[in-house]
């Protein structure tokens, strides 16, 4: 009984050991990319190209993003990024809003037929279409401009699907409550639906802010100029920058850093929340590869 006893609590160290180890490789495969490219953004022209490379830098060249900041135009950029993504995200959330209800609460011909023509955009690729979307705009003049960009994101399919699922979770009741008390279609949907879905919200809210400040494709097809193009262009061109045979990795790496600042502020901030859950869960005993899946997946419900 006692050496059965002794059997099971060796196992189960063993069991510890080996899911801390698994849990230290997760973590390690995640970090690795972030500390390489903080590294690389205070290293010299010369050592960031290095073979076989340092994983410290000799000497720290902060001037790195001087230069980014100063020479490379940044802040134009960053402007243009900032417009660009918080722009395309509300006519993005209010569009696809409005089409979610109509599909989740209203009756009308022809709606499921519509509901599927427009999961379309979840299903062709942007690179079929984007060449007559060039050409249509190219003809309309409105090529290196903001409308062009925000156009794009009048509708997404991805987005209606997902708050139309959201929105038909909502009690029948409270909708029909709501319409007897007289209440218009926008308030149902500002004063009833929303709230009820405020952690969905939040969650496509932060998905949809993040990919439009990545965006890439898009904003490179509808410019031919600098005139509205983003953070994530600028990266490009100094990729393509030259000096010496050397690509400028250095300050590459010193752009990606400032481009993902606002990103990685929102996960410190919010860590916070992701500790407190981790308690918990060690409170309740959950194991510790599931406090990882439970703190990751917690990032996107933070309001909730």
């Amino acid at each position: 009984m006692n050496s059965a006893y002794k059997r099971r609590k060796v196992l189960k160290l063993i069991g510890r050991i080996i899911e801390c180890l698994l849990l230290i490789a997760l973590i390690m495969v995640f970090i690795l990319p972030f500390y390489w490219t903080l590294i690389t953004s205070v290293k010299s022209m010369w050592e960031a190209v290095e073979n076989p490379p340092t994983w410290w830098p000799r000497e720290f060249h902060w001037e790195n993003y001087a230069t980014v900041w100063n020479e490379q135009n940044f802040l134009k950029y960053a402007k243009n990024s900032i417009i660009t993504t918080f722009g395309a995200s509300i006519i993005q959330l209010v569009s696809s809003t409005m089409a979610a209800y109509a599909f989740a609460r209203l009756r009308f011909k022809g709606k499921k037929t519509l509901f599927f023509i427009s999961l379309a955009d979840i299903m062709i690729p942007a690179q079929v279409i984007f060449l007559p979307i060039f050409i249509i705009y190219s003809r309309l003049g409105i090529l290196n401009t903001y409308l062009s960009y925000f156009l794009i994101y009048i509708y997404s399919g991805s987005t209606i699907f997902f708050l139309r699922n959201a929105f038909m979770q909502v009690p029948e009741e409270l909708v029909e409550a709501a319409r007897l008390d007289g209440a218009s279609e926008f308030s149902i949907i500002f004063r009833v639906l929303l709230p009820s879905v405020k952690s969905f919200m939040i969650t496509q809210i932060m998905l949809i802010l993040i990919s439009k400040w990545n965006g890439y494709f898009w904003i490179q097809v509808l410019t031919t100029n600098d005139h509205i193009r983003t953070l994530p262009l600028l990266l490009n061109s100094i990729l393509a920058r030259v000096e010496g045979l050397v690509i400028r990795y250095d300050l590459a790496m010193a752009t990606n850093v400032l481009i993902m600042a606002p990103m990685l502020l929102y996960i410190i901030v919010f860590s916070i929340r992701g500790f407190v859950l981790a308690l918990q869960c060690k409170a309740r005993r959950i194991p510790l590869l599931g406090k990882l899946i439970i703190i990751q997946f917690d990032y996107f419900y933070t309001f909730s």
